[in-house]
């Protein structure tokens, strides 16, 4: 028998989602507080001044580009037991690789890391014999038949949010997110109030997508529990009135559900609010350009058509959670992630 799951999924979601919160906070000021004081905020020569944001950036950077220059003058050596055909492929790999990465804007960078971490789930559901462990941690069940696997459902709220097993979901997926994550990253790099120094944006950035991605998965599995469910077992307590149409939508209403869709979502939500002047181009039809909140409202009403009419090709519960996120955020989430930095000892700059 089914069994109805509510509350556990909500404490998972809130614990995770604000430990990820807080951690990134956390981490943005030690970084922070490490740059700064390797710059000599408040010495003398500063005048009891801060170095700005883009100075601790650039000398990240750069040392991030002398340990790469000491590798590479130390990585043939180390590589020299290999046969050259080897080592010169490792050699010129780890050059092309350093270069992307202190050449790329961390704006690019991070959803491409993101991407990375996603390609590397996408081909584990490649390898037959991982098929069943990935059905189990990587594929969200959002009703319950088993007690005792409560938890282990909660779980998958988080980890089908980076999972996707058809190539064209990964790829669609991965093309939104390289899109709008860059532009969502950098709204959320601007200056707020109050102005606390950062060296990076990157954790801020990882944990409004974690959260986005906990909230669609949150809302789409508690939209089936509240609503989907009940309505299947009202269907399914009256057999001699339930033809086979209806028994075959009553299974399709509840479905296993992946994919980064819903926090692709906000962060597309986000930035058609942030950037209202902002044009996008239909995938199939790059061309055909129209302004990102005709597009955006577009989305949503074909997920609101699709929710009412139940159509099942999409979590359209998810799409419409993760765009309500993404609003809800740019209304509170900058001022949000300096409070949560102020609590965690982060400083105003001092002018």
């Amino acid at each position: 028998m089914p069994r109805r799951s509510v509350a556990r999924p909500i404490l998972f979601s809130l614990g995770l989602g604000g430990a990820a919160y807080f951690a990134a906070a956390a981490y943005t000021n030690t970084e922070t507080e490490h740059w700064m004081r390797k710059l000599g905020a408040g010495s003398v020569w500063r005048m009891g001044g801060q170095p700005g944001d883009r100075e601790m950036m650039r000398a990240q950077r750069l040392e991030a580009a002398k340990d790469a220059q000491d590798t590479l003058n130390t990585l043939p050596q180390r590589l020299s037991f290999l046969p050259s055909a080897i080592a010169t492929p490792i050699v010129r790999t780890y050059i092309l690789t350093s270069e992307y990465l202190l050449n790329t804007p961390a704006a690019q960078l991070a959803p491409a890391g993101l991407i990375a971490g996603m390609g590397a789930v996408f081909l584990a559901w490649r390898v037959p014999r991982w098929e069943p462990f990935m059905r189990t941690w990587f594929l969200h069940r959002p009703v319950v038949f088993t007690r005792g696997m409560e938890w282990r459902n909660c779980v998958t709220l988080f980890t089908s949010t980076i999972s996707h097993q058809s190539f064209a979901h990964f790829a669609f997926n991965s093309i939104a997110l390289y899109s709008f994550g860059s532009a969502a990253y950098t709204y959320l790099s601007l200056p707020s109030s109050p102005s606390l120094p950062s060296v990076t944006h990157t954790p801020h950035f990882v944990s409004f997508l974690l959260l986005a991605g906990l909230f669609s998965s949150l809302s789409s599995h508690l939209f089936t529990n509240l609503v989907r469910l009940p309505r299947l077992l009202r269907t399914l307590s009256s057999p001699a009135r339930l033809s086979s149409a209806q028994a075959l939508a009553a299974h399709q209403a509840i479905l296993p559900s992946l994919g980064a869709s819903g926090a692709i979502y906000a962060a597309l939500s986000m930035t058609a609010l942030a950037f209202p002047d902002s044009h996008v181009s239909i995938i199939f039809l790059p061309f055909i350009s129209m302004p990102i909140g005709l597009g955006v409202a577009g989305m949503v009403a074909v997920d609101l058509v699709g929710l009412i009419r139940g159509w099942r090709m999409f979590d359209h519960v998810a799409h419409l959670g993760g765009a309500f996120f993404g609003a809800l955020y740019y209304a509170y989430g900058r001022p949000l992630w300096a409070r949560a930095r102020e609590l965690l000892g982060a400083q105003p700059r001092v002018l």
